[in-house]
């Protein structure tokens, strides 16, 4: 633990020493820093100026790596539905260092509880996905956001919970995890240009409020596409292969809004999935 006297002493360093001093500081800090972040941040709190400014870059280098890595490694042991929800808190701390996951995750859990209690003993799979389509969208107002569609925040799962509106994906999520909850096994299709979700043959559609398809629209969905590659359009995406997707929808919400660092951090997280 540094004392006042050091403390001040790297403030001043920072604050009034020459570009290679300044430098040479900043660089120990960064090799020293995963571990004393908490300190780093008492140093915020006594600088000013440029030596502020300086202490505020180390700081989101430091968080900026340790997100990298929390992701790196949940993309690289994803298997599990759960395991997928758990990387989306993590990859909204890479937006908001200090968020944390768990307030959400508890409303997921209000929100199963509450659609368990519609649904009967013995309910069908229809009868199920109108029960999580009535509470989702009705009693909570979840859906897709048409007004504001390449807004990133629709791409990052603890704000459309707390906005109650994104894109076809990340409604679609809510879908599933609140389905997770409850032992229902809803899945993710990723149809082309969009995303829809199934529980056993019943197909429908988050975005639009859980609406379910007829057959006649599933079978138009199916023409749009190569007869050879219709086979896969009827297989679940895997958790993996659906993070992969919502990255590429946040990446192309980052790209209309000209976000250039932005998306060079989606970018790395997408470098991770090619090795």
């Amino acid at each position: 633990m540094m004392t006042t006297s050091q403390q001040l002493a790297i403030v001043s360093l920072l604050q009034d020493g020459d570009a290679d001093t300044v430098g040479m500081v900043k660089t120990q800090l960064l090799a020293d820093g995963h571990t004393r972040v908490q300190e780093y941040q008492e140093l915020l709190q006594l600088a000013k100026g440029s030596a502020r400014a300086n202490i505020k870059e180390i700081i989101d280098q430091i968080e900026g790596s340790r997100t990298l890595g929390d992701i790196s490694r949940g993309l690289a042991e994803l298997r599990t539905l759960k395991q997928l929800e758990d990387l989306c808190w993590d990859f909204a701390r890479s937006e908001q260092p200090d968020f944390r996951g768990a307030p959400y995750a508890r409303v997921l859990d209000q929100w199963a509880e509450e659609v368990g209690k519609l649904i009967r003993p013995g309910a069908t799979a229809r009868e199920k996905v109108n029960c999580l389509a009535h509470y989702l969208s009705r009693v909570q107002g979840l859906t897709g956001n048409s007004t504001d569609y390449y807004h990133p925040r629709n791409g990052y799962l603890p704000w459309v919970i707390e906005f109650r509106s994104g894109l076809p994906i990340t409604v679609s999520l809510v879908y599933m995890l609140v389905g997770m909850r409850l032992g229902i096994p809803v899945e993710g299709i990723g149809a082309p240009g969009h995303f829809l979700a199934r529980l056993e043959d019943v197909i429908f559609d988050p975005y639009y409020k859980g609406r379910i398809l007829t057959e006649g629209e599933w079978e138009m969905i199916a023409s749009e596409i190569p007869e050879r590659q219709r086979p896969f359009l009827s297989k679940a995406c895997t958790p993996l292969e659906t993070m992969h997707r919502l990255l590429i929808n946040v990446r192309n919400c980052y790209v209309k809004r000209n976000d250039i660092e932005r998306r060079k951090r989606i970018d790395s997280y997408l470098a991770v999935l090619q090795r």
